[in-house]
């Protein structure tokens, strides 16, 4: 037997719950290994001071003062756990709050002022002979419309004018 296997039973050992084979196999290295010898001399030893020392009886109100302790001691523990939480949340608040508001500072510088979309005026135009155009706009019409003019300023000066935006004429080939 080796010093690992010895330890490793020694408490069967001491219990004496070995089967007798094994006994005899631990009290023959017990003999032969002094370092295993006095590692079970000290265990016994320990055993014995505690089984000599006198029996500790509690006081008559030790169950009270004990569950008294406990539940002081379990509303100790969730008044922890709800601070612990509370400032948790508050840090997550706190940092998303941050994260939120870096996004939309980057967001504004990122953001040019918006331009004017200025398209040049469209005239339409007859694709055939039969189709023929009456009257062209009127340049205020044009001048107005790109500029960026509101609309109901373009529809007066539509109704002013004798001229239509695009007015074209049929004319039958009968």
């Amino acid at each position: 037997m080796d010093c690992q296997e010895f330890r490793e039973n020694h408490l069967s050992y001491v219990d004496d719950t070995l089967p007798g084979v094994e006994l005899v196999r631990m009290q023959m290295h017990l003999t032969e290994c002094p370092e295993c010898a006095r590692h079970d001399a000290t265990i016994r030893r320990s055993l014995m001071l505690f089984r000599n020392l006198p029996r500790i009886e509690p006081s008559s109100d030790f169950s009270q003062k004990l569950e008294r302790r406990l539940r002081e001691a379990k509303l100790a523990d969730s008044v922890a756990m709800r601070v612990s939480r509370t400032r948790r949340l508050g840090a997550a608040v706190t940092v998303s709050s941050a994260v939120m508001l870096a996004y939309i500072g980057f967001s504004l510088r990122q953001v040019d002022t918006p331009q004017d979309i200025v398209l040049p005026p469209v005239v339409a135009l007859a694709q055939s002979a039969d189709v023929q155009m009456v009257s062209s706009p009127a340049p205020e019409m044009i001048a107005a419309v790109p500029v960026g003019l509101p609309l109901w300023t373009a529809a007066l000066f539509a109704e002013q004018t004798s001229a239509h935006f695009a007015s074209i004429e049929l004319t039958s080939a009968r």
